[in-house]
């Protein structure tokens, strides 16, 4: 499967037109035991089972990833889907309302896919909610659904 180029948003009034645009897929993205690893080891947390070592066939085997893992990739795949352009500057505002609905287990791959839900004017700009899901890709069952909030600023 070939992914396709992002969607080139140029300035405020492509960004409110693009409202309701459905984006992907991206990936698929390999979510392997050296990523989680990485990301228990940066963060200082971690999520492997507790019992001594012999109990357990691997550190990750079995496993599924960490949610704030998932949740990091959000903004991996964001930028693969959508280019916004225009703004002197264009900052990650945080997330609105996320969810994990089923787990996404350590060695598997997943798809992102989003959609463009609002777009509003702030001072000095707008900020764009995009909301970002993604799947397993075997199942297509939703590992994350996050709406991300990007600021673009004039």
């Amino acid at each position: 499967m070939s992914e396709p180029a992002p969607l080139v948003l140029t300035g405020a009034d492509a960004v409110r037109a693009a409202v309701g645009r459905e984006l992907g897929p991206a990936g698929p993205v390999l979510v392997g035991p050296d990523r989680v690893e990485a990301f228990e080891t940066a963060t200082g947390r971690s999520a492997r089972p507790a019992g001594p070592p012999s109990t357990c066939a691997g550190p990750t085997t079995g496993r599924a990833v960490p949610k704030l893992l998932l949740l990091s990739l959000v903004n991996d795949v964001l930028p693969r889907l959508v280019d916004v352009r225009g703004f002197a500057m264009g900052v990650n505002y945080g997330t609105g309302p996320v969810y994990f609905p089923a787990a996404l287990p350590v060695g598997a791959a997943f798809l992102g896919r989003l959609v463009i839900v609002d777009v509003a004017d702030v001072p000095g700009g707008l900020q764009a909610t995009f909301r970002v899901t993604l799947t397993t890709g075997g199942t297509g069952h939703q590992v994350c659904v996050a709406d991300s909030l990007a600021r673009y600023l004039f």
